[in-house]
């Protein structure tokens, strides 16, 4: 099992920015001593305590330099909010000055407040981000490309430099909808399940991109990606009282401008919940019991190493083989974190491999 750290670099009041920051890449290059595989920051715009954090590549170019393997991986660029050459251009340069190690990994934004002030219609959010790809896929691969989109108008135009990884960085999709999976599968490109912390909702996902990649000449996908946020300790009742209150912080952080997504990755689950098991599946109020009680679809794993390994397991055998975990949510302590993170390197990943 490889495994990733995410961050949404909540600041919630009890941080700055700058803080957080900082912690989030002594936090990366702590990992890298651990065994961790990536590092993966999200994009996010205007909001004033949670995902502060405008701009990926630049806080990727602060931790290439402080890291030797560890890859370089956005969860993820919003596509959309990026003028496409600088992207091209920007992506290109951190793969040269890292040598290496970038993962183009992007989604389509689902907060409409972070569109309407770069004067961008969220409904186009989809056909942007897929033309965006296209266009950098051929900008990396090419000399000059001339290239006609519907957003995108570029004529007799060489990016400089290219990227090291050829014929471009390996190209990864964040979605919860099937046709963005097959469209994906079907141009040799990779996704993560939004949605990705059922077993049930990533067994479909992962088959039906296998499918499709298959049908069109292309191999399986080898990277098989779930997400928890996590927290481990030595007591569970400790773990259980410290995870509550933290990952609860983040809930309640997203949920301002998520109600949308928060919605539609629930109706994910309920269509792939098995009718066996239809009254296990619970909705109801944001309660910590409500969210996490089920191990087959809690979006948390809390515990002792043992709990910790009894909730990754069940995605691990729906075919999962790499996690990235939320280690660092609710504006947790860095020294919470580190612990945390050691932890599981030491206790739980041997019993995941």
């Amino acid at each position: 099992m490889k495994i990733g750290l995410f961050y949404l670099f909540e600041t919630l009041g009890e941080k700055s920015p700058g803080q957080a920051y900082k912690e989030a890449v002594e936090e990366a290059v702590y990992g890298e001593k651990l065994g961790f595989d990536a590092i993966c920051p999200a994009e996010h715009h205007f909001a004033e305590h949670y995902g502060i954090m405008p701009d990926v590549i630049d806080f990727l170019g602060w931790v290439a330099p402080k890291t030797k393997k560890i890859k370089l991986w956005p969860l993820v660029i919003v596509a959309p909010l990026n003028e496409p050459i600088r992207l091209a251009e920007r992506i290109a340069m951190l793969d040269q000055f890292s040598d290496g190690r970038v993962i183009f990994s992007v989604g389509s934004g689902y907060r409409a407040y972070e569109f309407t002030p770069f004067g961008f219609d969220i409904r186009n959010n989809w056909k942007m981000m897929r033309e965006i790809i296209e266009f950098c896929v051929r900008a990396w691969k090419n000399g000059k490309i001339s290239f006609e989109g519907e957003f995108i108008k570029v004529k007799d135009t060489e990016i400089q430099p290219k990227p090291i990884q050829k014929p471009h960085p390996p190209v990864y999709i964040t979605t919860a909808r099937d046709d963005q999976v097959k469209w994906a599968a079907e141009r040799g490109f990779y996704i993560i399940p939004a949605a990705g912390f059922s077993p049930y909702e990533l067994s479909h996902v992962y088959n039906l991109y296998d499918k499709t990649a298959q049908e069109m000449g292309f191999p399986k996908m080898e990277n098989k990606i779930f997400f928890k946020w996590i927290y481990v300790d030595r007591s569970d009742k400790r773990a259980r009282e410290f995870a509550e209150k933290v990952f609860m912080k983040t809930i309640m952080a997203f949920m301002y401008g998520g109600e949308h997504l928060y919605k539609h990755l629930l109706t994910k689950l309920k269509e792939s919940w098995p009718p066996e098991r239809e009254n296990e599946f619970k909705e109801g109020d944001i309660t910590f019991e409500n969210l996490t009680g089920n191990p087959y679809y809690t979006p948390l794993a809390w515990g002792d190493p043992k709990r910790v390994i009894d909730t990754l397991s069940i995605c691990k055998n729906a075919g999962a083989n790499f996690f990235i975990g939320g280690f660092n949510m609710g504006a947790m302590p860095t020294e919470y974190v580190k612990r945390s993170m050691k932890l599981f390197a030491e206790k739980v990943l041997p019993a995941l491999a």
